[in-house]
């Protein structure tokens, strides 16, 4: 829901983007360029395309970044793409959750591409919350008895890799760090919002951001507490990286509301 909030603010996504489907009418907001490059990446590097593994298979694909041959003629099928799709357009991005696993190709590759402002953008939620809605996914619990696991405890493997990788990221670039439940309130997404658009150097418009709010529709959706994790391996390590990366964006907030109280 963020990225098409984001859309509305001004950050262009390109296109095709993915269609929406029966379980998210509301669509996927991401871009099937990326997507493709990200899944035939992963399969280049034995990896599962869709970003999928244990905690100790998934905290290795970064390193694996470095070993795929960035070719002139990879380069100029990306820096194409970008051509034609975000040509005066100075704010553009997309979304997969895939591009954390290879984000030092992404980055590397943006920066040999002559771009030198990649501000990404970190939502997270709690393990617990996600967990819940990866178990679902009929992918996943095909998977999971071949790794010898639970579908819950693959979920949180997945979960724990990916937000390590993530604090990593956040270390590297200082970027924009928040929580998926303050978009559940009117108040706070608005002022979430209102900092990721700083962050990013989008133009104040009122009017983008009041359609970017009629989109996420605070407070239509309830927010529910997360359900406990026991008796999920890892469930410790876990709690303790979202506390992490959830004090990192209050931290951020509060800086960020200091200016406007000085």
């Amino acid at each position: 829901m963020f990225t098409r909030a984001l859309d509305l603010l001004g950050v262009s996504l390109g296109e095709p983007l993915m269609k929406p489907q029966a379980d998210n009418p509301k669509g996927f907001w991401e871009n099937e360029f990326f997507y493709e490059v990200d899944l035939r990446l992963l399969q280049a590097m034995g990896c599962h395309v869709s970003g999928y593994g244990t905690r100790d298979q998934l905290l290795k694909v970064p390193g694996l970044c470095g070993l795929v041959e960035r070719s002139d003629e990879n380069l100029t099928v990306v820096e194409n793409y970008l051509a034609d799709q975000f040509e005066g357009r100075p704010f553009w991005g997309w979304k997969d959750p895939r591009s954390v696993l290879l984000f030092p190709f992404w980055l590397s590759s943006l920066v040999e591409l002559g771009f030198r402002r990649v501000r990404p953008t970190v939502i997270t939620r709690h393990p617990a919350s996600v967990v819940s809605s990866l178990a679902r996914r009929t992918d996943l619990g095909a998977l999971a008895p071949a790794l010898g696991c639970s579908v819950e405890d693959l979920a949180l493997h997945m979960w724990t890799a990916y937000s390590h990788i993530l604090l990593d990221i956040v270390d590297e670039t200082g970027c924009f760090v928040s929580l998926h439940e303050w978009y559940l309130d009117a108040g706070s997404a608005r002022d979430e919002l209102a900092r990721c658009r700083d962050y990013l150097g989008l133009p104040g418009d009122e009017g983008a951001m009041r359609a970017a709010l009629d989109w996420l529709d605070p407070g239509a959706v309830h927010h529910r507490e997360p359900g406990p994790l026991e008796g999920l391996a890892g469930a410790d390590e876990a709690l303790l990286l979202h506390e992490d990366l959830a004090g990192r964006a209050r931290a951020q907030r509060a800086g960020w509301r200091l200016r406007f109280a000085a």
